[in-house]
């Protein structure tokens, strides 16, 4: 049965340079499908209501691969980074009453489970925001989670433009959000490219609702290959192996 209070919003749309092939990042294959295939099958499991799939890089090709699945597209004509993504969503939800859940089109090996534990950890706690976070000591290129004194989180603060105290903070951003949908656009609205990579992140969207008196929760993980995002062909590679050995996830 559908969740009529689920929305889910992929973001598809990046060109994936480091992959060293011109082919839309989403649609390189892992064991033999697209990597997109993964995400979507993910999510399908939790019955959302809408399925919402950012495209932008070779975006006809992507759709056309797509085309017999249940799902919206929308093209984000520039990549000016993932809050403008999520932004490309608006007109689609912009009626839409209730959660919507944010996921990265190329991160292939996250648990169902654990999206689970997202929404219905989001659902149940009164949170505006709900960040799947990876908690371990390993050296990763995410951003970090920012927390006050009391352990609240602040901000999440992209690696290129943290200082040298919060790149050492071991507990980093998956790319995985809650949101409630009103408040999600809204957020989006205030964010804008003031950064070190002149994009409008969709990270930015954390601080300001923490500024603004809403509450966020992080949802942690201990298992930095369930977040695994695939971002060079080492991680093309890595991601065969783990799917080969399911055990090792």
């Amino acid at each position: 049965m559908q969740r009529q209070d689920l929305a889910v919003i992929i973001l598809a749309a990046g060109k994936g340079t480091r992959m060293q092939t011109s082919l839309a990042k989403v649609l390189l294959p892992l064991a033999g499908r697209p990597l997109l295939h993964y995400v979507l099958d993910l999510s399908s499991q939790l019955n959302p209501v809408r399925t919402v799939v950012v495209v932008g890089h070779q975006a006809d090709q992507v759709q056309e691969a797509f085309a017999d699945r249940k799902v919206e597209f929308v093209v984000q004509r520039e990549q000016l980074g993932t809050g403008h993504a999520a932004e490309q969503a608006k007109l689609k939800l912009e009626n839409f009453a209730g959660q919507v859940l944010v996921l990265c089109g190329d991160m292939p090996l996250i648990r169902p489970e654990t999206l689970l534990q997202v929404v219905e950890g989001h659902r149940t706690s009164g949170a505006k925001c709900t960040v799947l976070t990876l908690k371990n000591s390993g050296c990763h290129d995410f951003g970090r989670i920012i927390r006050d004194g009391k352990g609240s989180v602040l901000k999440i603060v992209e690696l290129k433009d943290a200082s040298e105290s919060e790149k050492k903070v071991d507990e980093f951003n998956s790319g995985v959000y809650c949101f409630d949908n009103s408040l999600f656009f809204k957020a989006l609205e205030h964010v804008d490219s003031n950064n070190a990579q002149k994009e409008y992140y969709l990270t930015d969207t954390i601080e300001y609702l923490v500024r603004n008196g809403h509450l966020v929760q992080a949802i942690q993980t201990k298992d930095a290959n369930e977040i695994l995002g695939i971002n060079s062909p080492d991680d093309l590679d890595r991601a065969e192996r783990l799917l080969a050995d399911p055990h090792q996830l």
